[in-house]
C-alpha cells in the first residue's frame, strides 16, 4: 500500500472515532497505534528517500557493506566502520578480530592506530593559529623557527606553511622514522634536527609526500603557541570534542586507557597473516603519525572538520576559518581540479571527497567525506597497507573513479619510463630512489593521475618522465650487480677450485697479477653482499616496521668507502705488476676485472654510498 493511501485511510478512521466521540479504552488504543503507524511510515519513506552520493539508498547500505565484508572474509582481520552525515550516524559496525589467535573480537570501542590521519591535527592546529593572526601561511617559515634550524636547504626560494601543507617543500623522503624502543624517543625539536632530509626540489615545484615536513609544521605550532604539541592538541582539539579515547603521544603517555587497549591489538598483513604480534613501534616524528583511538572519536573529529551550517565546528571561533580550509591550495597541473586543501587531500570517486588516510606498521585507516552532501565514512583496520576497506569500499558510498571529473579529462598513457619524486635522491641511500623506476599502461587510466609537461601528478607524489635517466639508473645498478656476481664466480670457480687444484697438482704458485685479480674479485663480491644486505634490511623494515638503527647503516656506508679504497689500491698495485711474468691472457683478465671494479667504484660515487656522514 502506498504512503498516501495509508495516511488517507488512517485519517479517515480517526475522523470517525472523533465524530462518534468514542471514549472507550479500545478507541484510545486504536488511535494511539494509528498515530504511531503514520509516524513510522513517514520515517521509513523519508529514510528510503535519502541516498548516498553513489546513488545507494541509506536503507540499502547495511546489506551492501556486510555483503562486501563477507566477500573478503578470507583476508579480513579486524575492521571498524562508521558512515555518517551532518545529521546522524547512518551505519556503524565492527567486524573480525583485534586478535585472531585469541578470538578477541573487534568492538566499536577497540583502539586502532590512525597513522597519517594524525597530520590533520597538525593542519587544524595551524588553522587555529591562523584564525588568531599568529601565523601567515604564505610567509617564510624561517620566521617561526630558531636561527639556522634548517641545515639542508638547496634553494633560495623560501618555504611557506602552504608548501608544508601541500607537501611541496622540496624535501626528500626519510627512512628512520620509528623505533621499537620507547626509550629512543626524543623531543620533537631533537628528532627534527637529527633527521633533517636534504632539499632536492625548489619549493612549490613538485608534490612529494613528506612526514618530516608535517612534523616541522607541528614544531612551528609548538613554537608559536608556547605549548608542547601533545598538550596543545589535547587542549584545543581533544577536549573541545570530548575525545577521551584518543592519544597523540608517541609513547601513549597522555592516555593510559588507550595504551592498555592498544596492547590488545595484534597486527597482520594484507593476507591476514600475523606480522609481529602487538607491533608497538614508536614514531620519532610523532605528530605525523602517532595518533590512536576509537572509531567513534575519529568520527567525532571528522564531523568537526566537515563544513556544516547547522552545527558550527567547536574547533574554530569563526566558521569562516573552516570555509577557508576548503579553498583548494594545490591543483592537478593547469586544471581546476583540486589536489589538496590546506593539508587535506582530494580523492576522486564518483564525487570529489576530502580527507586523509593513514598507515602504520600494522594498521591502516581512512577518513573521507563529501562536503557537498555531508556524507562521510571513517574506517580502521589492523592490517598494514590494507586497501580493500580503506580505499575500494569507499566506492559503495561515493561511486567509482570512472565518473569523476579527473576521469572525464582526456588523458593519454605517459610514454617511456618515469621516476618518483618521493624517495631518497641524495645521500648514502640514494640508490633506493634510483630504483624507483616505473611506467604506465592502459590499466592506469582507472587511477587518479594527470600528466602535463612530462610530469605525472598523483595525490601524494609527482613522477618525472625521464627515460634516459631512468635507463641510466637501472643500467648502473645492473653493472654493479654484474660486477659483484662476476667477482664471486671468478673467485670461487677460478681461485678456490681450478687454480687451487691445478697449483696443488703441479706445485705452482699463483702469479702476482692473477692474485690481485682475485683480490679485486673478493672485494667486488663483498661490495655486492653489502648492498644486498642493506636492501634486504630496508625491505624487511617496510614489512615489519623496524629497519634497524642509523648507526648500523653508517657502518655499512663506511664499509663501501673502505672497499672502494681497497679496490683502488689493488688496481694501482696490480698495474705495477702488469709486466712482471704475466702472459697476455693474464693481462687481459686483469684488465676486465679492473673494469668491473672501476664500475662498482663509479656507482658507489654516483649514488653517494660512501657518504657515511650523510645519514
Amino acid at each position: 500500500m502506498k504512503m498516501k493511501q495509508v495516511c488517507y485511510y488512517t485519517i479517515k478512521v480517526l475522523r470517525r472515532c472523533i465524530m462518534k466521540n468514542l471514549k472507550g479504552l479500545f478507541s484510545k488504543v486504536l488511535v494511539f497505534f494509528m498515530l504511531i503507524s503514520i509516524i513510522s511510515q513517514i520515517t521509513m519513506v523519508k529514510a528510503a528517500a535519502k541516498t548516498l552520493p553513489s546513488g545507494l539508498n541509506y536503507s540499502e547500505l547495511p546489506r551492501e557493506i556486510e555483503d562486501y565484508v563477507n566477500e573478503h572474509s578470507d583476508t579480513t582481520c579486524g575492521m571498524n566502520v562508521i558512515v555518517y552525515d551532518s545529521d546522524e550516524t547512518i551505519y556503524e559496525n565492527s567486524f573480525g578480530y583485534v586478535d585472531k589467535e585469541a578470538k578477541l573480537k573487534s568492538e566499536l570501542d577497540s583502539v586502532y592506530e590512525w597513522g597519517s590521519i594524525s597530520k590533520l591535527f597538525i593542519w587544524v592546529s595551524v588553522m587555529q593559529l591562523y584564525e588568531q593572526d599568529k601565523i601567515d601561511l604564505t610567509k617564510d617559515i624561517k620566521n617561526y623557527l630558531p636561527d639556522d634550524f634548517l641545515k639542508n636547504l638547496s634553494f633560495e626560494k623560501p618555504i611557506t606553511m602552504l608548501d608544508l601543507m601541500n607537501h611541496k617543500a622540496g624535501f626528500q623522503d626519510t627512512y628512520f622514522i620509528q623505533t621499537p624502543n620507547a626509550s629512543d624517543i626524543k623531543s620533537l625539536e631533537e628528532a627534527l634536527q637529527t633527521r633533517q632530509p636534504k632539499q632536492v626540489y625548489e619549493p612549490g615545484e613538485h608534490t612529494a609526500y613528506s612526514n618530516w615536513s608535517a612534523a616541522l609544521a607541528a614544531y612551528i605550532v609548538q613554537r608559536i603557541s608556547g605549548m608542547d604539541y601533545v598538550d596543545y592538541v589535547h587542549k584545543n582539539i581533544f577536549e573541545p570534542l570530548n575525545m577521551k579515547h584518543s592519544s597523540i603521544s608517541p609513547i601513549y603517555a597522555d592516555n593510559d586507557w588507550v595504551r592498555s587497549e592498544r596492547l590488545k591489538l595484534k597486527c597482520y598483513d594484507t593476507e591476514g597473516e600475523i606480522i609481529d604480534g602487538v607491533g608497538m613501534y614508536y614514531i620519532h616524528l610523532y605528530p605525523a603519525g602517532s595518533a590512536a583511538g576509537t572509531i567513534n572519536d575519529l568520527k567525532t573529529f571528522a564531523q568537526a572538520i566537515m563544513p556544516n551550517e547547522k552545527n558550527p565546528s567547536p574547533l574554530f571561533k569563526k566558521q569562516s576559518t573552516l570555509e577557508e580550509i576548503y579553498k583548494a591550495t594545490s591543483f592537478y597541473g593547469s586544471t581546476k581540479i583540486p589536489k589538496n586543501y590546506h593539508g587535506l587531500f582530494s580523492s576522486e570517486y564518483g564525487v570529489e571527497t576530502i580527507g586523509h588516510g593513514g598507515n602504520t606498521f600494522g594498521c591502516s585507516s581512512m577518513l573521507q567525506f563529501d562536503p557537498k552532501s555531508g556524507v562521510g565514512m571513517v574506517v580502521m583496520t589492523n592490517q598494514a597497507h590494507e586497501t580493500i576497506y580503506n580505499y575500494e569500499m569507499y566506492e559503495l558510498i561515493y561511486g567509482k573513479f570512472t565518473d569523476s571529473k579527473l576521469a572525464q579529462i582526456k588523458r593519454e598513457v605517459p610514454k617511456g619510463l618515469i621516476l618518483n619524486t618521493r624517495g631518497i635522491l641524495k645521500g648514502p641511500l640514494s640508490f633506493m630512489g634510483a630504483m624507483g623506476v616505473s611506467s604506465y599502461s592502459e590499466e592506469d587510466l582507472e587511477n587518479w593521475w594527470y600528466e602535463e609537461n612530462g610530469v605525472v601528478e598523483t595525490q601524494f607524489s609527482d613522477f618525472i618522465t625521464s627515460t634516459p635517466k631512468a635507463i641510466t639508473n637501472v643500467l648502473c645498478m645492473l653493472f654493479f650487480i654484474t660486477a659483484g656476481i662476476y667477482g664471486i664466480v671468478k673467485l670461487v670457480v677460478g681461485g678456490f677450485i681450478i687454480d687451487f687444484l691445478k697449483n696443488k697438482k703441479e706445485g705452482l704458485k699463483t702469479k702476482p697479477l692473477r692474485k690481485y685479480s682475485y683480490i679485486l674479485c673478493g672485494l667486488m663480491g663483498i661490495t655486492l653482499i653489502n648492498l644486498v644486505v642493506i636492501f634486504m634490511r630496508l625491505n624487511k623494515g617496510y614489512r615489519t616496521g623496524d629497519i634497524g638503527s642509523v648507526e648500523s647503516y653508517i657502518i655499512q656506508s663506511v664499509v663501501f668507502t673502505v672497499l672502494m679504497i681497497l679496490m683502488a689500491i689493488s688496481i694501482f698495485v696490480g698495474m705495477k705488476k702488469y709486466n712482471e711474468e704475466s702472459t697476455k691472457k693474464e693481462k687481459h683478465k686483469f684488465f676486465i676485472t679492473s673494469l668491473f671494479a672501476i664500475t662498482q667504484c663509479l656507482v658507489i660515487l654516483s649514488f653517494e654510498m660512501y657518504k657515511f656522514w650523510g645519514f
